[in-house]
């Protein structure tokens, strides 16, 4: 709000409508000559002495000042003056001459009490004048402490939120997972930190070797460090507002991808928070890949026997009642093939139980080469082995676990210029609508195998009903 100088006090009252302001506008340009020439015409043609209508003078002044202001009641006064000098100079009425004089004066005293008054006015007004421009810098500098405030504000609600699904992000990534659960995870995780944007997630075939055709993995691997740009065509960093974020996936010792952010629209560009906090994001799946080999290494351990490098019997339960689950759900055919060397301990005897653990070793690799892609090859104890078959019916693995037989007693075995015949007994069971359980299945192959072993071993039998 602008200030305005001071109006006639006829103005100044609020309330007046365009009426009361175009009579103020002409009530000095036209209101002094017309009332100063009236005033004039009465005192000649008055019945009175022209001398008592003087003082309609002090009212043509008065009504001026309230109408017009002090600059045309100063010309009221003038003209009241000049009728004066000419009434006390060339007036016939002796008498009259100092009523003329003191009409003068009563006028000349009217005037000098409205200019001080008026002078009081633009006084006050100009102290108003001053506070209201203190007032409106201070409340310039009140607004501008507003927006700063609100800025702040909303920068850190911006923060608290950005941290709160940082938080939710970093939860979501604790756990077992293995690496592709963990890249969808990721994903996931940062397409909800960054709504605004596109994010993808690009991993190296190897660490430190983006692929020939990423254009992006070879910059990004290049600069080693996250870098806010104007749009994806350009390659400038840049603290100001962009489009485009890039950063690497790092590891303890390489680089292992690339994250890219790029904004939905150019009306909700990405700051320099977003920057920092997608290192963060980064960061956090490093460490989550770095664990989740961690976590692939140790279950591949804790399910691999330590000898032989084939599954455990703890693996072999869990994936036993797996499968057998299946096929009785889905009606399949399913068999089980119980394997056990021929007189192992003679082996261990003769040459050692060094030269019975790479038999052992030996023997894993060759079952696990004869077995289909589907099968499940795991150590059963000592020198037991055994093959789960998902889809197989009793027939197709008997003739299987014959052949198998047959190779392994064909391929001695061999270390340094030894050659030791190896030979071993099985027993195969299958699924038939008799069987309960995966444990009674595995009892009837563990039956069948006893029978190969006393009908002289190197052979294969199935359970017979």
């Amino acid at each position: 709000m602008s200030l305005v100088e001071p109006q006639p006090l006829f103005l100044s009252s609020s309330g007046r409508g365009r009426g009361a302001h175009a009579l103020a506008i002409l009530a000095g340009p036209a209101g002094l000559p017309l009332f100063s020439i009236l005033l004039l015409w009465a005192m000649i043609r008055s019945p009175f002495p022209a001398v008592h209508l003087y003082p309609l003078f002090v009212v043509l002044s008065l009504g001026l000042y309230l109408l017009a202001g002090l600059g045309w009641a100063f010309g009221a006064t003038l003209v009241a003056t000049a009728v004066g000098f000419v009434g006390f100079f060339f007036s016939s009425e002796t008498w009259a001459r100092p009523m003329y004089a003191l009409g003068a004066g009563l006028v000349w005293g009217i005037f000098w009490v409205l200019a001080r008054f008026d002078r009081k006015r633009h006084l006050s007004w100009n102290r108003f004048h001053e506070e209201w421009d203190g007032l409106e810098l201070e409340l310039s500098r009140l607004n501008a402490d507003l927006e700063s405030s609100r800025s702040i504000i909303e920068d850190n609600r911006a923060r608290i939120n950005a941290f709160d699904r940082l938080q939710l992000f970093t939860d979501d990534l604790i756990g077992p997972y293995h690496r592709d659960e963990l890249l969808q995870r990721a994903q996931a995780g940062l397409g909800t930190m960054f709504p605004k944007g596109r994010v993808t997630l690009h991993l190296f075939p190897k660490p430190d070797a983006p692929d020939p055709s990423d254009d992006w993995g070879m910059k990004v691997l290049q600069w080693g460090q996250p870098r806010l740009l104007a749009s994806r065509t350009s390659t400038t960093p840049s603290w100001e507002p962009g489009l485009f974020i890039c950063l690497p996936v790092k590891g303890r010792e390489s680089f292992l991808g690339w994250i890219g952010i790029e904004s939905k629209s150019t009306e909700t560009p990405l700051r320099i928070h977003d920057l920092r906090l997608a290192s963060i994001a980064a960061d956090l799946i490093s460490l989550a890949l770095g664990n989740t080999e961690k976590y692939s290494q140790t279950e591949a351990l804790a399910i691999s026997d330590e000898l032989t490098g084939i599954y455990t019997r703890g693996y072999f339960n869990e994936r036993l009642q797996e499968e057998f689950g299946k096929a009785r759900h889905n009606s399949r055919p399913f068999a089980l093939v119980l394997l056990d060397i021929d007189h192992f301990k003679k082996v261990n005897d003769a040459h050692g139980h060094h030269m019975g653990d790479e038999v052992l070793r030996w023997l894993a690799r060759l079952v696990t080469a004869q077995a289909r892609e589907t099968d499940f090859v795991a150590r059963y104890g000592g020198e037991e082995f055994v093959i789960i078959m998902p889809a197989a019916r009793g027939t197709d693995a008997l003739r299987f676990t014959q052949r198998l037989i047959k190779t392994i007693a064909g391929t001695p075995f061999r270390w340094g210029q030894k050659k030791i015949k190896i030979t071993v007994s099985a027993g195969v069971s299958s699924l038939k609508d008799e069987v309960p359980s995966e444990e009674e299945l595995l009892r009837r192959a563990d039956e069948a195998l006893y029978a190969a072993k006393n009908a002289g071993r190197n052979r294969v039998c199935a359970y017979a009903d």
